[in-house]
């Protein structure tokens, strides 16, 4: 099992599908050749961007399947298996994307009604269903979804946690770095991979490993150049692009926009891969853009952005 850390920008994937929610899994190959392109270093699927907990367990594990078949010797595939009222589910998902390949699987805690212990006990079992494969935390709500709805405390977190040997890291979607930098110091080799994308300079001052988020499925070299001024101590530069990529998401957060619609606009229309719909089950649900109705979004992708060709 991998043991290293996992470094740089991992952007979220999107699901592409028809407007009958149909997985287009011929997108596959172009969608990480893209990914390639732009240097990522690596792939999260099938979390909030992937709209997993939209689809159907056949569905997901349909496009795990392509993605996972696509990226073989290219990049490092994440695959989120949580989301499920039926917790035999994510146990059935987390074997297949092992079986498939990925690099890690992950997943949000069960419910703010569910106990640290309650969550445990489910990631020992998805641990035992993918025992090679690396095992990371989707953290959200302060981490509330861990603790039935108490405040964490870090050290009794990674203390439970021990109990899940396949353990390695957190995909830690918050704005609150203080916990990140305890979980630092109490287990410097933890991966974390922060999900909040328009602070991913202050994520990185406070000791993150990486990023993982929407924003970065279309501002991913962006990012890279970004990460890169960071490290070389150029915190003037850095923050100005930061700003630039901050643009593109306040765009795509119009109401009129909706930001994973605008995600995939912006997909079809800079990177010219026709992702198409969002599923008809959720909050995007018919939700389609053209460059008539988001030329505004466009042209501030365009003005703000640092892409690859």
């Amino acid at each position: 099992m991998q043991n290293k850390l996992m470094t740089g920008v991992l952007p979220a994937l999107v699901t592409p599908m028809d407007h009958e929610g149909n997985i287009r899994t011929e997108l596959a190959p172009a969608l990480i050749d893209m990914y390639v392109n732009q240097q990522a270093d690596g792939l999260y699927m099938l979390g909030w961007t992937g709209e997993g907990q939209y689809l159907s367990v056949e569905k997901r594990k349909q496009w795990a399947e392509a993605v996972l078949k696509a990226a073989q010797n290219k990049l490092p595939i994440f695959v989120h298996v949580g989301y499920n009222e039926n917790l035999q589910d994510s146990i059935d998902l987390a074997a297949h994307a092992a079986e498939h390949g990925a690099y890690a699987v992950a997943s949000v805690g069960i419910s703010e009604q569910a106990t640290l212990q309650d969550n445990v006990d489910y990631f020992k079992r998805i641990s035992a269903a993918a025992p090679n494969v690396p095992f990371y935390i989707y953290w959200v709500a302060n981490g509330k979804t861990l603790t039935g709805g108490q405040n964490i405390d870090p050290v009794l977190l990674l203390e439970a946690m021990k109990e899940v040997p396949t353990f390695r890291g957190i995909k830690f979607t918050d704005n609150n770095f203080y916990y990140l930098e305890r979980f630092k110091k109490h287990r410097p080799d933890l991966n974390i991979l922060t999900g909040a994308d328009e602070l991913a300079i202050c994520s990185q001052l406070m000791g993150a490993d990486g990023n993982i988020g929407a924003l970065q499925a279309v501002t991913c070299y962006h990012h890279k150049v970004m990460m890169e001024k960071m490290s070389a101590g150029l915190y003037e530069e850095a923050r100005a692009l930061q700003y630039r990529a901050n643009e593109v998401s306040e765009a795509y957060a119009k109401a009129e926009i909706g930001n994973l619609p605008g995600i995939k606009l912006l997909i079809e229309q800079i990177f010219h891969i026709p992702v198409g719909y969002c599923s008809p089950t959720g909050p995007f649900a018919g939700v389609y853009h053209s460059s008539d109705t988001a030329k505004d979004l466009i042209e501030t992708f365009r003005a703000n952005v640092l892409f690859r060709d």
